[in-house]
């Protein structure tokens, strides 16, 4: 990668602490002694719950520490009342810090709780960028998916029912103090979820790269990313106990999650929202559906950048100008998710001709996100898109 810094400007901001390894978790207790902290809020997952790693942490905790509140979540998609109905038994306890297990929606349900116990009113009432006013206790994050980077970014995801539409509580105040990826944690991540967050992760990875906001930091983190993630998952499918596949999904995750945050997202990734509100379709598996059209479009657009990445992809054979680099990698990118099964049409999903109104309707709210796209994708090019994967 070739960088002229001499007219670039840019900021970058991580505030994580990381721990990365096989049998890292159960380390857990030792940062809770080295924080001082008694009380905790624990938030788990209710399937990571029976994983035999984290069982095996938690009861240290519950013998050395007081778990002054607790929550076993098994929602998937979580909405602004069901936040506020788990968010009671928070309220008024003596919290040290809160301690999130879980995929990324549980890791964003815990982000949440922790500043909602020091900020009154509705959960709904801080949707947007910034709203959260009071700091809550902090947040140790162990992520029991690869693909959500929930554990690093200022984001946390809800679906609003009344407006029906996904949109978060974004604050610099709930990222995570401290994240421990540990790859025994991901073991018992079923199949279609190990799929669909991993390409999640491979999302971030793509736009966080091509984004009109990408710096050298973040295109150097997102490339990592994507050859971390496109070449470990096929692999982590196959061999699920497999923990350097494992391993190498997880810390191409992080590295993908850091990217996007520090640039943005794009068409793949927004358009993912009204397909998870109205078909209920898990977020990385929605953007997953929309990703190989998005690098088509931006292919057939006349976009040649994507040589770097397809130089990431082991045994990719070599390419000639930047403008077939380009066509192979939108090949390979198809292929992949060809072998993962993800649908190439929206039928699968309940998805019609019939639907394609309310998401164009919801999709005006996502132009921002659109913006970022290295060529252009406008609304026509989202209805566009809906009608080729809904032909007969």
């Amino acid at each position: 990668m070739t960088l002229t810094l001499g007219q670039t400007s840019f900021a970058f901001m991580l505030k994580t602490d990381l721990r990365f390894g096989v049998g890292e978790a159960d380390k857990l207790p030792d940062h809770l002694r080295r924080f001082h902290w008694k009380n905790l809020a624990l938030v788990v997952d209710s399937g990571p719950a029976r994983n035999p790693a984290w069982r095996r942490v938690q009861a240290a905790l519950e013998h050395e520490f007081d778990i002054t509140a607790r929550l076993e979540t098994s929602v998937t998609e979580p909405t602004y009342d069901y936040l506020d109905e788990v968010r009671a038994p928070f309220m008024g306890k003596p919290i040290d810090g809160f301690v999130v297990v879980g995929g990324g929606s549980t890791l964003d349900l815990g982000k949440a709780l922790s500043v909602l116990v020091m900020n009154p009113g509705p959960a709904i009432q801080y949707r947007g960028f910034d709203l959260v006013r009071n700091p809550g206790p902090p947040v140790i994050a162990l992520p029991t998916t690869a693909g959500t980077a929930s554990e690093v970014t200022p984001n946390a995801v809800f679906i609003d029912t009344r407006e029906q539409r996904k949109f978060g509580i974004n604050s610099e105040l709930y990222i995570p103090k401290l994240c421990i990826l540990d790859p025994a944690l991901t073991v018992s991540c079923p199949r279609s979820v190990t799929i669909s967050s991993g390409m999640d992760a491979l999302v971030h990875a793509h736009e966080s790269f091509v984004s009109k906001r990408a710096t050298p930091i973040t295109r150097l983190l997102a490339l990592e990313a994507f050859g971390l993630v496109f070449n470990s998952l096929e692999g982590v499918v196959r061999e699920p106990e497999n923990l350097e596949y494992r391993a190498r999904l997880m810390f191409g995750s992080y590295l993908a999650g850091i990217a996007l945050f520090n640039s943005s997202a794009g068409p793949a990734g927004a358009m993912s929202y009204p397909l998870g509100v109205h078909q209920h379709v898990p977020h990385g598996l929605a953007g997953a559906v929309f990703l190989p059209r998005v690098i088509q479009h931006n292919v057939d657009h006349r976009y040649c950048g994507y040589a770097e990445l397809y130089a990431r992809i082991e045994g990719a054979p070599p390419a000639g100008d930047a403008s077939e680099t380009s066509r192979l990698f939108a090949a390979r990118v198809w292929a992949l998710c060809d072998t993962l099964e993800i649908p190439r049409m929206l039928q699968p999903f309940g998805f019609t001709r019939a639907s394609i109104a309310a998401f164009a309707e919801q999709a005006k709210l996502l132009q921002g996100a659109f913006d970022m796209n290295p060529v252009p994708f406008t609304l026509d090019d989202v209805r566009r898109t809906l009608e080729a994967m809904t032909a007969a």
